[in-house]
């Protein structure tokens, strides 16, 4: 009698990535939100109560605050496209080209982050 092995599926790495994105929208992103705050509260124009450009470019020169960023808008970004993805398919959309859509715009969004903040730390942006 012949066993049929199951397949392998490479969803558990996009689940693991929806999970960390949740922790991060729950857990890490509230509290940078605080830090930023309160360092725009303190900062010398307590009129606007935001960060100058030069306080941004001091936070992004840091080599460990720019990888750190751009794993917070990796994860966000994965988790948000991911939860659209399936969306799709309560609304009745069963297409491969959503998933295509859902994680290349992630992918998209990632490396465009990174481009960035990799400008803003060589101080070439």
């Amino acid at each position: 009698m012949r066993q049929f092995l199951p397949t392998r599926s490479d969803e558990p790495m996009y689940w693991l990535m929806f999970g960390a994105g949740g922790m991060v929208a729950a857990i890490v992103l509230p509290a940078i939100m605080v830090v930023l705050i309160a360092a725009g509260i303190t900062s010398g124009d307590i009129q606007n109560c935001v960060l100058n450009p030069g306080q941004i470019a001091d936070i992004f020169g840091n080599w460990f605050l720019t990888l750190c960023v751009w794993g917070v808008v990796f994860l966000l970004s994965f988790y948000a496209l991911h939860r659209m993805h399936h969306s799709s398919h309560d609304f009745g959309i069963h297409s491969k080209l959503t998933w295509y859509i859902a994680y290349g715009t992630a992918a998209a969004i990632s490396f465009v982050s990174l481009g960035l903040q990799l400008l803003i730390y060589t101080n070439l942006f």
